[in-house]
């Protein structure tokens, strides 16, 4: 299926004079600092009091625009017959009932992806236990690798949406349509002087790839055996992730109560791997770290 054959959506976004980012003030927070990148969800909460969605108001608009309106396009014109949709996409019967969703996506009701995204990770971040600081933070600090809307941050408004990493290239390339553009804010981010944390799972993060650069790293959840070696953390992954986000937005709340502005970003991800009882290697610069988690 030809990407390039997207039929256009003037009911979605803005005229691309009003493209540039406008989130300036969160845009301006970004420009150091950490940025923390999640996978999203496959599940999602219903409704929304938003807005329909407005692609020139999401994060990176400069960048990311042409490539979320050619996906959008892409996306609502397969489901318009849910049943090719279905197959195309390899959904279940009960999975297929969403892709309603996107069939309404140009209509459709929005809320900040904080509140869209649910499932283990994200009920770890607790979002209906946040303080207005911490959440904040988060909006201005963690990004989700979205297939539908590429980078966007935790404050952005989308509505309700099925389409997942795992898209076959033959149905969609997303790999091909958003490395271009979401590397283009990577780089961004790191010439900006933010220091990258990669959390996503391995199918998101293939979307975009990291840069290679000093302050850009990819975190691996593990736990350490009783031989002393390292394994990957399965079960309690994605868990274990939410909280080490949530600890960064407690972290940084209490830091900027008693105006401790001087530590390092390297310093305020260590004491959140301590809140949660864990702990992070640091492999130097621009390697991968690990982030510990102690086993019960």
């Amino acid at each position: 299926m030809r990407q390039d054959a997207a039929p256009s959506i003037p009911s979605v976004g803005q005229a691309d004079a009003e493209l540039p980012e406008a989130h300036t003030a969160a845009s301006q927070r970004r420009r150091a600092g950490i940025m923390l990148l999640l996978p999203p969800s496959e599940t999602k909460s219903t409704g929304g009091s938003g807005l329909a969605l407005d692609t020139a108001r999401l994060s990176f608009a400069s960048e990311l625009t042409a490539a979320r309106r050619q996906t959008i396009g892409w996306l609502t014109q397969l489901c318009r017959d849910p049943d090719a949709a279905a197959q195309a996409l390899r959904l279940t019967a009960r999975q297929a009932r969403s892709l309603e969703d996107d069939r309404d996506l140009a209509e459709a009701a929005t809320k900040p992806a904080l509140q869209r995204y649910t499932g283990v990770l994200y009920d770890a971040i607790g979002e209906q236990t946040l303080t207005p600081q911490m959440r904040a933070w988060l909006s201005d600090h963690v990004l989700v690798q979205s297939a539908l809307f590429g980078l966007i941050s935790l404050g952005d408004e989308i509505p309700a949406y099925r389409l997942s990493a795992g898209t076959r290239k033959s149905v969609y390339d997303l790999s091909a349509v958003w490395h271009e553009p979401c590397a283009a804010v990577l780089h961004r981010l790191l010439a900006d002087g933010a220091t990258v944390i990669d959390l996503r799972s391995k199918a998101y993060a293939a979307l975009a790839p990291l840069p290679k650069h000093p302050r850009a790293h990819v975190v691996e959840v593990v736990v350490r055996d009783e031989d002393g070696r390292h394994r990957p953390l399965n079960h309690f992954n994605k868990k274990s992730k939410g909280a080490f986000t949530r600890a960064l937005a407690e972290c940084a709340e209490e830091r900027a109560a008693e105006a401790m502005g001087a530590e390092s970003d390297q310093s305020l991800l260590v004491s959140a791997a301590d809140r949660i009882g864990a702990r992070l290697i640091c492999g130097g610069e621009g390697a991968d770290w690990l982030l510990e988690i102690r086993e019960e």
